[in-house]
């Protein structure tokens, strides 16, 4: 008997071993058969899921047992997974709908805008964020509601006050230009006791790539 016919009668009888575990001589044939049909499939089942775990390995593909642990998925509105941030200042969060939630109390009003521009930007929103520094597009006539807001942000951003006293912002990517971005200036200090703190911002859609005319003229208080 040649060494590869020796192994294959040692699997076999391996293989008869494991199929008569547990069987007595009193055990029915019904269930000695039932017993070893039952061992047939969890070996098909178990190289089966070793084929297919294999597959995957050779192919790079990553797989996931536990929906936690798969990667997030991303807004089809913005294009960026979804975020959560909080801090001290502020809150940001994506929605549903595809907008970008902002929360913050107006103590916390001037608290780490460059946290807040990245916040932002995170969450897919494109916005450009400044202290005391007013930008605006090269062909923008300058023109301001009275809360400071330029053509098209309403439709952009939207604002209320809920009962604690905290801001609330909504902001709409898809109701943006082509090319634009929101800019945000917040009035410094200096700033706001010229305009009583009205407006307290400056809220402009300008255009990206593009370099902006800046200044730090505050705009005229507004009643």
């Amino acid at each position: 008997m040649t060494d590869m016919e020796t192994q294959a009668a040692h699997d076999v009888l391996d293989a008869l071993r494991d199929s008569l575990d547990g069987v007595t001589m009193s055990t029915p044939v019904e269930r000695i058969e039932a017993a070893g049909r039952a061992r047939r499939r969890r070996r098909r089942i178990a190289g089966v899921a070793t084929v297919a775990a294999a597959a995957g390995l050779a192919l790079g593909v990553p797989t996931y047992g536990h929906p936690s642990t798969a990667p997030p998925q991303a807004s089809p509105a913005t294009g960026a997974a979804p975020v959560h941030i909080r801090t001290a200042a502020y809150e940001v969060e994506s929605r549903p709908d595809g907008t970008v939630r902002l929360t913050w109390s107006k103590q916390q009003y001037f608290k780490d805008p460059a946290g807040l521009q990245a916040a932002l930007r995170k969450a897919g929103f494109p916005v450009l964020i400044k202290v005391g520094e007013f930008c605006k597009g090269p062909h923008d006539d300058g023109s301001l509601d009275p809360s400071g807001s330029g053509p098209g942000v309403r439709r952009v951003m939207k604002g209320h006050r809920e009962a604690d006293g905290s801001v609330v912002f909504d902001f709409t990517r898809s109701a943006m230009p082509a090319g634009t971005e929101l800019f945000i200036g917040y009035l410094n200090p200096a700033q706001l006791a010229v305009t009583h703190g009205r407006p307290g911002s400056v809220e402009r859609l300008v255009p990206m790539g593009t370099p902006l005319v800046c200044t730090t003229q505050a705009p005229p208080p507004h009643a």
